[in-house]
């Protein structure tokens, strides 16, 4: 009896000994399923920039008139490159917190010299050779690895928040523009209004005194004819404004185009004090996308230093049990890579090509940076010498002259002529000032965008 019973406590020994070891690559394969499978929770911020469904978006108030402020803090809202400028943050900011965890350790469970052939294995006697345990191993970076992805990281969230920056710098110029070109339209249109409304008045003027006998026909005729030519000028420019809204509505990203947009303000003229060596200077400090290549170029020099460690070979030690036939043992030890042949050095000239690349960019984009500070500055200048121009001379001048010829008109002293023509002339002043203005208030804003930065009259 006592023969029999020693295989089978022995052969339970062994199975007690081996589902111990199943439950525990069980429980780490769990633990392993469970943390891969927990869906991570993006960030407050990211969860703010999910943008909304079209259906969902509330539409823009068009009952009132669209001002400047009103425009931009719309367009900051809605538009889609600002968007998509922003996701990328966020995905620099994932490679910052994946540069900072360590390496993950790791459990191997073992069984050797198991009897599989010849008699049962669970009856073979508890004394002979089996060897089974668990062996838990830890990699150790070398090197400064984490601390150099770290530093790689942390630049590219920085560059990758001056790309942002830059995006803002460049959408906000191109709505601001768009907004101006609305009012331009706007305010050609109210001119055009007014000029057609004057010849209005000069056709019942001329009614009455073709009914006293005082002018013939064909006069009347004429001014009729010349209010025609206004009556289409108002056509065409309800058309450019027309046309002016709907490119600004769909800058914002709006779907209703249908409604007509009233933009309220007028385009100014206040100067600003601006010196071109100071402007400069602000651009070189300011402009985001100079930002980007200056922090693309440490980047790229910490980069280096990461290619260089990661040639060192980091090491593994390990420590675990196990137990032989009856005997219960501890075994440790360390793993050490051999880099032979293979030290990286592919990528390590990789990253000094970038190096040279980056710091490439960075003399173009200061270059860049330069010419568009000195080319709306030139601008600017022009446009502001325009406007006083204007300003000093031309538009009362165009004024004394059209109320000249219509006294001289009413009174009988001169033709139609003279009146139509200081007219037209007029009309042609306001206009061309209408647009030196626009000029001048483009040139503030390119040389707003040339620096990075607002210019305060």
């Amino acid at each position: 009896m006592s023969a029999c019973r020693s295989p089978i406590s022995k052969s339970s020994k062994v199975k007690r000994l081996l589902n111990y070891f199943a439950l525990i690559l069980l429980f780490a394969l769990g633990g392993w399923q469970s943390t891969t499978a927990q869906t991570p929770v993006p960030p407050a911020s990211v969860q703010q920039l999910q943008p909304a469904q079209p259906g969902q978006q509330a539409q823009l108030d068009l009952s009132s008139p669209l001002t400047l402020d009103r425009v931009l803090a719309r367009f900051l809202e809605r538009n889609l490159a600002v968007e998509a400028a922003r996701y990328r943050v966020e995905s620099a900011r994932a490679d910052q917190i994946a540069a900072r965890l360590r390496p993950n350790p790791s459990i191997l469970l073992t069984a050797e010299n198991l009897k599989v052939a010849g008699n049962s294995l669970f009856t073979v006697p508890f004394n002979r050779l089996y060897e089974v345990g668990p062996t838990y191993s830890q990699p150790i970076e070398l090197g400064g690895k984490r601390r150099l992805r770290t530093e790689v990281a942390d630049l590219g969230v920085s560059r990758a928040e001056a790309e942002l920056a830059d995006v803002l710098r460049q959408r906000m110029t191109e709505i601001k523009r768009a907004f101006y070109e609305a009012a331009l339209a706007r305010q050609a249109l109210e001119i055009v209004i007014e000029q057609r409304s004057y010849f209005d008045d000069l056709v019942k003027f001329n009614q009455v005194r073709l009914e006293e006998g005082a002018i013939s026909g064909s006069e009347l005729l004429k001014v009729k004819l010349e209010r025609v030519k206004f009556v289409s000028a108002v056509a065409q420019a309800q058309l450019a404004a027309r046309q002016a809204g709907i490119k600004l509505l769909e800058l914002l990203g709006e779907t209703n185009l249908e409604t007509p947009v009233t933009i309220g303000g007028e385009l100014g003229s206040a100067p600003v004090v601006v010196h071109l060596a100071s402007l400069k200077q602000k651009a070189l400090s300011n402009r985001p996308d100079l930002q980007a290549a200056e922090r693309g170029a440490a980047l790229a020099e910490r980069r280096i230093a990461l290619e260089k460690a990661r040639g060192i070979p980091d090491i593994t030690p390990f420590a675990g049990y196990k137990r032989v036939g009856v005997d219960n043992t501890l075994l440790f030890g360390v793993t050490i890579p051999l880099r032979i042949n293979n030290k990286n050095q592919g990528e390590i000239a990789r990253a000094v090509a970038d190096e040279k690349v980056a710091e490439t960019e960075v003399a173009l984009a200061r270059n860049r940076v330069l010419a568009e500070v000195e080319s709306a500055y030139r601008a600017y200048e022009t446009a502001r010498a325009q406007v006083g121009t204007f300003q000093r001379e031309l538009l009362a001048q165009a004024d004394e002259s059209r109320e000249m010829a219509q006294f001289a008109y009413r009174e009988g002293a001169t033709d139609l002529l003279p009146l139509l023509e200081a007219q037209r002339t007029r009309t042609d002043i306001r206009q061309q000032y209408l647009r030196t203005l626009f000029d001048y208030q483009v040139s503030i804003l390119l040389l707003e965008a040339a620096i990075g930065g607002e210019i305060k009259p």
